[in-house]
């Protein structure tokens, strides 16, 4: 397989595609993003469920982000993403990929920022409520993420990795939000991470609007 082309396919605003597309940049892959929605013919046929991204590499397929990830790590290893020098801090990595995913994510994206971009109202407003009673628990992640960040800067193994790369994408566009705005700028280790990872050509690249 090697000399076929890794594809992957998914929505820009998808902050698991974009982290997916962030590690192929980081590792210079040479490899072909093709926007597909979710439950398409396509996705269903390589996700059980229908969801994104998925990954084709030849006559291989692949489901879900981590092992997208770790299947691209093993192709590419340099720079390593999910592995690091000891076990114990690619645990670590591992964890905050996790938590990013079953903790962070399903407030801040699938409740908070979802409530603005895809709300269940009548004439199609801000679903309020929804987003309302997210709030103390968006407030909670951030100060914990604040926390986190201080130190290093990254959120595992004093460097860049697939835990930071799926972060990223899920803090960016709830910072366009108001709440989201405001919860983050008062964060300040947060802010700076934010500030200073924003830049990475990685991901401007992977820059849903553009």
């Amino acid at each position: 397989m090697s000399h076929h082309k890794i594809e992957i396919f998914g929505v820009p605003q998808s902050n698991f595609t974009r982290a997916v597309r962030i590690v192929c940049e980081e590792k210079s892959i040479e490899y072909d993003y093709l926007p597909e929605p979710p439950r398409s013919p396509l996705v269903a046929a390589i996700h059980p469920l229908g969801l994104i991204p998925v990954l084709r590499h030849g006559d291989f397929t692949l489901a879900e982000s981590w092992p997208i990830v770790a299947y691209l790590e093993r192709l590419f290893p340099e720079p390593p993403m999910v592995q690091a020098e000891t076990a114990a801090l690619s645990a670590e990595i591992g964890q905050w990929v996790s938590i990013v995913a079953t903790s962070v994510d399903p407030i801040l994206v699938r409740k908070y920022a979802f409530a603005y971009f895809f709300p269940n109202t009548p004439d199609g407003s801000v679903d309020r409520a929804v987003a309302d009673e997210a709030l103390p628990q968006m407030e909670a992640l951030i100060a914990m993420l604040d926390a986190r960040v201080a130190a290093t800067g990254f959120l595992a193994a004093d460097r860049f990795t697939f835990a930071d790369a799926l972060l990223l994408s899920t803090l960016i566009p709830v910072r366009q939000l108001p709440e989201g705005g405001r919860a983050i700028e008062s964060a300040p280790n947060l802010r700076r991470y934010l500030e200073r990872h924003s830049t990475r050509a990685s991901v401007v690249t992977t820059d849903p609007r553009t």
